[in-house]
């Protein structure tokens, strides 16, 4: 028996560091791909394919023992998506809708994995960010972790519509007000997806992290304010758990919820200190009715691709020309490169310009 269990822990050792190289060269590949270029992410992702498959290879012959069933069912199940996340990748040459399924599927893998993070330190590293990884092994700090975990799902499984998915970390200093970014996916997305694109900085950084799921396929673009009380009562819920910091409330968006986090977020009295739109647009109702008086000295992180292939760079430079001709407080990022993606590497620099305590050393 000692035998087979050193076998497995060999196996373990040389099949999840790969696994998790995969998973991050996945992730630059969601933030790298434009469907004009889609042989780009297939060749870059080709490597990390093999090293995944070897993976899966080595640790197929070997059996878990009972009591750890639980931890084989969570890393098989990561493992079974990682590697449909790589097949799906690979068909963007020739289906447009092999990105779309690479997300979702990748979003799975990670959530499969996550409950692992505090039994073994690369798994634990891999959720924080890179300036964190330094340890050699798991603190009691984190170890604290599994006793309350710090994810749960209001009605947000995949087959609902209008719940939210929440992370709460689980060493709050309740001394202390915490921030709360609150992230809204794009059309067709999912707030149980939306999670993944910011929970690796709210776990480095402690902070509250809310991603709500529209009611339908996409926010309600055309009635804006009936998307209000899901956000309200959300905040009242955070509220109600934690000491809210109510001076750092940020509402950010993908796409279509970055166009329906500027439409909520220049609203009169609502509670949103701080807004940061990716890859939207500017709602024109918003000049016509003239609430974009109130972008007056709203702080607003605006982010768009200079090679956005649906909304062109040319709208988001309308956009921050428009907020700024109504005096917001502006910080405009246009990205060489990025096309129609969420630009997870914009967040450190994002979290540190919405609240100096979140700021990390580097």
């Amino acid at each position: 028996m000692s035998e087979n269990f050193d076998a497995l822990g060999a196996a373990l050792t040389q099949s999840i560091p790969p696994m998790l190289t995969a998973l991050e060269a996945m992730e630059v590949a969601q933030q790298a791909y434009h469907p004009a270029r889609p042989n780009a992410v297939a060749e870059f992702l080709v490597a990390y394919t093999q090293g995944l498959e070897e993976a899966i290879a080595a640790l197929a012959p070997h059996q878990f023992p009972e009591h750890v069933q639980q931890f084989e069912t969570h890393l098989k199940t990561c493992l079974k998506y990682a590697a449909r996340s790589t097949d799906n990748f690979s068909q963007v040459v020739n289906d447009d809708l092999a990105f779309l399924r690479a997300s979702r599927t990748l979003c799975k893998a990670r959530e499969a994995l996550f409950p692992l993070a505090t039994l073994l330190n690369p798994i634990h590293q891999f959720f924080l960010e890179p300036s964190l990884r330094q340890s050699t092994e798991i603190s009691d700090h984190w170890l604290a972790e599994a006793e309350q975990p710090p994810i749960s799902h209001i009605e947000n499984d995949y087959t609902e519509r209008g719940g939210a998915s929440i992370y709460i970390p689980h060493n709050l200093n309740t001394d202390e007000p915490t921030p709360l970014v609150i992230s809204l996916h794009g059309g067709g997305g999912h707030g149980r997806d939306q999670l993944w694109s910011w929970l690796r900085e709210a776990r480095s950084r402690s902070f509250i992290l809310v991603t709500p799921t529209s009611a339908q396929e996409t926010w309600p673009l055309s009635e804006p304010e009936q998307t209000l009380p899901q956000l309200l009562a959300l905040i009242q819920h955070i509220a109600s758990v934690s000491n809210l910091d109510k001076n750092h409330i940020l509402l950010s968006g993908m796409s279509d919820g970055g166009t329906h986090c500027l439409q909520l977020g220049l609203m009169s009295d609502t509670p949103f200190t701080h807004l940061a739109p990716f890859s939207g647009t500017l709602d024109p109702n918003l000049v016509s009715t003239g609430r974009i008086q109130l972008a007056r000295e709203k702080p607003i992180y605006l982010v768009h691709g200079q090679a956005d292939w649906m909304f062109p760079r040319e709208l988001g430079d309308f956009t921050a020309q428009l907020l700024t001709e109504h005096h917001a407080d502006l910080c405009y990022r246009s990205l060489p490169g990025l096309g129609h993606a969420f630009a997870r590497s914009e967040l450190p620099q994002l979290l540190s310009w919405f609240a100096p305590t979140l700021t990390m050393e580097t």
